[in-house]
């Protein structure tokens, strides 16, 4: 008889916890294509695609922000072992933008990185404007008014009302990067690169950043001149050093382009530092990481010649990333359901073991 109505109290529990928990965590779709006449002339396609399929599947698994970004790969012979992103953007006010990422933060109270983020905005860098991905507008933040720039066959179209009018949120292009294993808890070459540049069209990275960009033409009418300024999502988050690394880190916000400069990034006012900026110039992105004098980069160097360490939420990339708004997924309700029935059946054995 005890046995029975063990099992009906388990029934009525766990049709409660079915009834009241949230539904299956969501996750971050990205859908990749891959155009058909450049990979036509890749010996190594079916590898090289291979590597950016499990790229997105990495990427995908981190966050859980509703909504799918579009991209079109592309095989570029020409960038050799290199990697290149081309990523729709627009402009948003910066106190539109900044109390759209407070009311994210306050949706999300279990990601203490934003909230550390949202906390100390009014301490780092600000502008007129903020410069965006489409990507991380539409579906990392949830503006209805973002969409895709690049049409079927990778081109910039526009409706004619200067608003972008395609499918694809970016179009990244992958060169002659090796495929080959690189050994346990690492990435091959062309994993690595393909997830700096999803990053990016996600909208960090170098894609997070507008410095060393002259913005006048899009923020002033061409006859006259203006003082509007925009700063890119991870803008925010730059601080100075008063050494050549982040290990004295300052309150005080950078927006430089010197090489001479320690830059950093941090979350919390530059309290401490994440990680140490780029600075490099020459054609590389500021928004991008410093490449470590020893072991292996990661993803978001701006200069490496082989292989990260496999991307995980231990990842300074995944701080980043929670910093402009994305969101790790939360337990699933299988997960708590399993949990509570566990939890159940063992109060019942602690139970008939005293009785």
């Amino acid at each position: 008889m005890r046995q029975f109505l063990d099992f009906i109290r388990l029934l009525v529990i766990g049709t409660t916890i079915i009834v009241t928990l949230p539904g299956p965590a969501r996750a971050l779709q990205i859908a990749p294509t891959f155009d058909p006449t450049s990979f036509g002339g890749d010996p190594n396609a079916v590898a090289q695609e291979a590597a950016i399929n499990t790229a997105v599947t990495t990427i995908e698994g981190l966050y859980s922000n509703p909504g799918t970004v579009q991209l079109l790969f592309e095989f570029n012979n020409g960038l050799g072992g290199g990697s290149d992103t081309d990523a729709g953007y627009q402009f948003v006010p910066y106190s539109e933008y900044t109390t759209n990422l407070a009311a994210i933060s306050a949706e999300h109270p279990n990601n203490a990185v934003l909230a550390t983020a949202v906390a100390n905005l009014s301490s780092g860098n600000s502008g007129n404007y903020v410069l965006a991905t489409t990507a991380l507008l539409r579906v990392g933040q949830g503006y209805s008014g973002a969409t895709p720039c690049f049409n079927s066959s990778g081109a910039f179209v526009t409706n004619g009302s200067n608003q972008c009018d395609g499918i694809f949120d970016a179009v990244i292009s992958i060169g002659t990067s090796s495929t080959t294993n690189a050994g346990p808890g690492q990435n091959s070459q062309a994993v690595s690169e393909m997830e700096h540049e999803i990053d990016e069209a996600l909208g960090g990275g170098g894609a997070g950043t507008t410095i060393g960009e002259n913005l006048s033409g899009d923020l002033c009418p061409h006859t006259v001149t203006c003082n509007l300024t925009a700063i890119g999502p991870t803008d925010f988050y730059r601080y100075a050093s008063t050494t050549t690394s982040c290990a004295n880190v300052t309150s005080t916000t950078s927006y430089v382009t010197s090489s001479s400069n320690a830059v950093c990034y941090s979350i919390d006012g530059g309290k401490t530092a994440l990680v140490q900026m780029n600075e490099a110039g020459g054609g590389s992105d500021y928004g991008d990481f410093v490449t470590p004098s020893s072991g292996p980069p990661n993803i978001q160097d701006a200069f490496y010649s082989c292989c990260s360490n496999k991307y995980t939420d231990a990842s300074p990339e995944f701080t980043m990333m929670e910093s402009i708004g994305y969101d790790a997924p939360e337990p699933s309700t299988l997960a708590l359901f399993s949990g509570a029935i566990a939890g159940l059946g063992w109060l019942r054995r602690r139970r008939a073991r005293s009785g």
